[in-house]
């Protein structure tokens, strides 16, 4: 095990990190532009220095083992920030091929994606967006690695590696079929608390606004459904009894398609603040700089 950094070859973390994203030695080397020899020797050298096994051989190439699977975060990092000192800082090509990795939980996947890639499509062509499900659980880790570029989200984790900038505020409000009974006359507390409810799970271990704001009420609600997830929501209350607290936009999009009702919540509740998250190694990339600039300018004009 290595106690001093001048006992390892900084070179030997290139391929380390070469090996980690490719999990093949022959792409590796090729991404590396060596032959596979020499990425071999450096694994060998790596492995003789570290004093510890960092892949499993295989017949579709090479596994990580847990070792390699711990050090990997913090090296990646490393050498993005290296990366990030030592390039010039030029100004985003919008005329050149790049990817950009966003966790997107559902409601932004169908509030913003539609928007954003009719706007890239004109100002960005070559961009391409990678769409990542709810990261809720490893975002930090996910933000840190470099494995994702931003998140948006309403979720605020206690780092001081992280950035948030606000986008918008959503309002939820309380969706049910055409003829739902709970709406006659407008929706009560006491309509509310007594239907049964489909309901979005908690995400990251903790609970949602909502359910915030409905426990410091003493707010209750019987739930007859758990998702991971708003985009079936609408679908389901237009075929049950159940009601749906859901965001507001989601809520206009479908309420016609479906033929819902929708209502304001018969409690106060601040509106939701959605936030684009980022980790601070990224802060002065010219891309991300220019992808923010764009979400900002987007989300405005919604």
């Amino acid at each position: 095990m290595i106690s001093n950094l001048h006992q390892l070859d900084l070179n030997l973390l290139l391929v380390f990190d070469a090996l980690m994203q490719e999990g093949n030695l022959t792409r590796a080397a090729e991404r590396l532009h060596l032959s596979q020899s020499t990425v071999s020797n450096a694994l060998a050298r790596l492995r003789q220095q570290l004093g510890e096994e960092l892949f499993l051989r295989h017949a579709r190439g090479m596994s990580p083992t847990a070792r390699a699977t711990a050090l990997y975060p913090p090296v990646r990092q490393a050498l993005q920030l290296l990366q990030s000192g030592l390039s010039p800082a030029e100004p985003f090509n919008v005329q050149a091929p790049h990817s950009f990795n966003l966790s997107l939980n559902d409601y932004a996947q169908a509030a913003l994606l539609p928007t954003l890639q009719a706007h890239l499509a004109q100002v960005a062509p070559l961009v391409e967006v990678v769409a990542h499900g709810d990261d809720a659980d490893n975002l930090l880790i996910r933000l840190g690695n470099g494995a994702l570029d931003m998140a948006i989200d309403y979720l605020h984790f206690d780092s001081p590696d992280l950035h948030y900038s606000p986008l918008r505020e959503e309002a939820l409000v309380v969706i049910g079929r055409k003829d739902h009974p709970a709406f006659t006359g407008g929706l009560q507390l006491r309509d509310y608390q007594q239907a049964r409810h489909v309901i979005v799970t908690p995400r990251a271990g903790r609970g949602s606004p909502l359910e915030i704001v409905l426990g410091s009420a003493k707010v209750r609600r019987q739930a007859a459904l758990h998702l991971p997830n708003y985009l079936p929501i609408p679908a389901i209350v237009a075929r049950t009894e159940l009601l749906g607290t859901v965001p507001a936009r989601l809520a206009e999009t479908f309420a016609a398609l479906f033929e819902l009702q929708v209502a304001a919540l018969p409690f106060d509740m601040p509106a939701v603040q959605i936030s684009l998250i980022w980790h601070r190694q990224q802060q002065h990339d010219p891309a991300h700089i220019w992808l923010r600039e764009q979400l900002h300018a987007l989300l405005a004009d919604l």
